[in-house]
């Protein structure tokens, strides 16, 4: 077996074996979100992908690990950071310790590695491998409690709604942004003491990920004083579907994909984007975020943990509805370069991740 990066010219082969290995439909069968994924603004090799493949040796792609190194930002230094996209071994081939020699591939090439939504059986071969992680916790905020509810499949069910927006007097502006400049540079250098692990949050890495996604359509918006960028969200508008045939239930949700503020701006820009998506006829907004970051902004303006009833009755797939599978979003870390250990990056209150981290918001 051989583990190396996939070339540009392998891509016949990886469509081949994604279709075989995962379900019809899935997002990783269309090319256009491979090339975006993995031959993205920090791959540094003309002729390969950043994901890893394992080729037996008649040269058939037998597993993968879809990869993309961004730097994060870890306790005030920028540092290589290698993320995990879809790690998979051909079925015949699970459980005799190929995911492994791709896990430990994959996080050499960097001074870290973090991975997001990892299924419960692999949960553990991280855990005994040395990864650290936890969950990701999911706030609710109620626009329009019929429409919740119908997608819940109760009534009557006295969900809290959220705050309307009170007169503007924070001196600052809500903008829409078609494009990240300098100001976002800026911005991350002044704000990224509040989130002390996470993604950096640079123009480059988000006008990839967000302004210029070639399948997902995302509404940005900055929170201003003056010429001088406070803070930033990301949401998208996705209308929820019901059945095999996924037909429209009538119902829509506003997710916020990211978000990041100055504290001045923090309460103001979400109270601004929770304005803009009543506009928009949303029924009800989620958040996914490690808890203690933004939380007292949330609940000030009613957003609600999703851990608390009738709140947990909200089904987490959403297209099609389904109300019997329920998943949590995780996350979990490696440090491979032993210079970065910290004793801070064991507590895990100091890693910001959202929806938008790895590759957990997809086009469908």
């Amino acid at each position: 077996m051989e583990i190396r990066k996939i070339k540009k010219s392998e891509l016949g082969k990886v469509m081949e074996f994604n279709r075989k290995e995962y379900p019809a439909g899935h997002i990783l069968q269309n090319e256009t979100y491979y090339n975006w994924q993995f031959d993205n603004v920090f791959n540094p090799e003309s002729d390969s992908y950043t994901s890893l493949g394992l080729f037996n040796d008649a040269g058939e792609l037998v597993g993968t690990n879809g990869l993309f190194p961004a730097p994060i930002t870890f306790l005030s230094k920028s540092l290589p950071c290698i993320w995990f996209a879809n790690l998979i071994v051909r079925e015949d081939l699970r459980s005799l310790g190929y995911g492994y020699l791709l896990m430990e591939k994959s996080v050499s090439m960097a001074d870290m590695a973090v991975d997001h939504n990892i299924n419960a059986a692999a949960w553990p071969l991280f855990i005994k491998s040395g990864w650290q992680g936890g969950d990701i916790e999911r706030y609710l905020g109620i626009i329009n409690p019929e429409g919740a509810e119908r997608v819940i499949g109760q009534s009557n069910l006295g969900l809290k709604v959220l705050s309307s927006l009170p007169t503007n007097d924070s001196g600052l502006n809500f903008e829409s942004v078609s494009k990240f400049d300098s100001e976002v540079d800026a911005l991350w250098e002044s704000v990224s003491q509040r989130y002390p692990i996470s993604i950096e949050r640079s123009s480059k890495y988000l006008n990839w990920r967000y302004a210029e996604h070639p399948m997902t359509k995302y509404h940005i918006f900055s929170a201003n004083a003056g010429n001088e960028m406070k803070g930033f969200i990301v949401l998208r508008i996705d209308e929820i579907t019901e059945g095999p045939e996924r037909k429209p239930s009538g119902v829509k949700i506003g997710r916020i994909i990211d978000w990041v503020a100055d504290s001045s701006a923090e309460e103001f820009i979400l109270l601004q984007a929770i304005e803009w998506c009543r506009d928009q006829k949303v029924d009800f907004i989620d958040y996914f975020t490690t808890e203690n970051f933004h939380a007292e902004s949330l609940k000030k303006l009613g957003f609600v943990n999703d851990r608390e009833e009738p709140y947990s009755l909200m089904p987490t797939l959403l297209n099609p509805i389904d109300r019997v599978k329920r998943t949590r979003h995780n996350f979990a870390f490696k440090i491979s370069n032993p210079e970065r250990l910290d004793s801070k990056a064991q507590d895990l209150g100091n890693w910001y991740a959202v929806k938008g981290c790895g590759d957990q918001d997809r086009p469908y």
